[in-house]
């Protein structure tokens, strides 16, 4: 399953929030309001072991990854972009060789001459 960019994003910002902002608002109310302690660390517990678990099957799964038949299909059409324009290139420097070359023939009869 592949994701655009911007899903790939918020996964992202779940999972963080997940991992810091469950454990940072538990402790808050921990300290503050004298949420039970052993609780409390239980829900932090299970926050960060719950974030690390999507962060690891999102990576695993290719939730971050880039499509592969979109941006291969550019690549590819970039890259015949490329190899057309250095064969265009290639032929426009046989032409410049060949015209040089009769010039430095032309410079040699003109030498001979003299």
């Amino acid at each position: 399953m592949n994701m655009s960019k911007f899903s790939a994003f918020m996964a992202s910002l779940m999972i963080i929030a997940i991992g810091c902002g469950v454990p940072a608002i538990t402790i808050y109310f921990t300290v503050n309001y004298g949420f039970n302690e052993i609780i409390s660390g239980i829900i932090c517990f299970a926050a960060i072991a719950g974030a690390f678990v999507l962060g690891v099957v999102g990576l695993e799964g290719g939730l971050f990854s880039m499509p592969y038949g979109d941006s291969s299909k550019v690549d590819r059409e970039k890259l015949n972009m490329l190899r057309a324009h250095q064969r265009a290139t290639l032929e426009e420097l046989d032409e410049i060789a060949k015209i040089l070359r009769e010039i430095r023939d032309a410079l040699k009869e003109a030498q001979e001459v003299e």
